[in-house]
């Protein structure tokens, strides 16, 4: 092998080790958003509340905040690694009231808790301002507790479907 071409050897070596190194260079910063996973896996377990989402299939989806965290952006939360939550389905069609409409220090002038004099709640209100509450059907009352917490709609709850426990009212 003659000089000219041992240089020559030697040049082509050293770029070749060049283009690897601007390569290795090139990748640094893929390799460095890998390290971020856990901020990706985290800002998927995240969920928007909407404190006027309207009833869905016929329910308000109460998220309790048992067990969540708050993010900085408004009404977002944190589902945690896995996800997890509870939700309190209240019915759309059912009237609930603060105080047990046959209870009859409670009965307005129509009877029943129908009257003039009753207390009836919203889900809204229901949700936001957790309690113990009485569902009036037409002839029986049942007493149900909701957790304080936000609305959510029924497509947000979708893609944690795994990791949310309902309760009805």
């Amino acid at each position: 092998m003659s000089a000219e071409e041992k240089i020559q050897g030697m040049a082509s070596a050293k770029i070749d080790r060049r283009k690897l190194l601007r390569g290795a260079s090139a990748a640094v910063p893929a390799i460095l958003t890998l390290q971020s996973g856990a901020a990706l896996a985290r800002s998927s377990n995240l969920i928007g509340t909407n404190q006027y989402a309207g009833a869905q299939d016929g329910k308000y989806n109460c998220l309790d905040f048992d067990g969540i965290d708050r993010t900085d952006k408004p009404n977002v939360y944190d589902l945690g690694s896995p996800p997890m939550g509870h939700v309190t389905r209240i019915d759309a069609d059912s009237r609930y009231f603060k105080n047990d409409p046959d209870d009859s220090h409670h009965h307005g002038y129509g009877g029943g808790g129908y009257g003039g004099g009753n207390d009836d709640v919203s889900k809204r209100q229901m949700c936001a301002e957790g309690g113990t509450y009485y569902r009036k059907n037409r002839w029986r009352t049942s007493r149900v507790n909701v957790k304080r917490g936000m609305l959510v709609s029924a497509t947000a709850l979708s893609s944690f479907s795994s990791g949310i426990n309902y309760t009805d009212v």
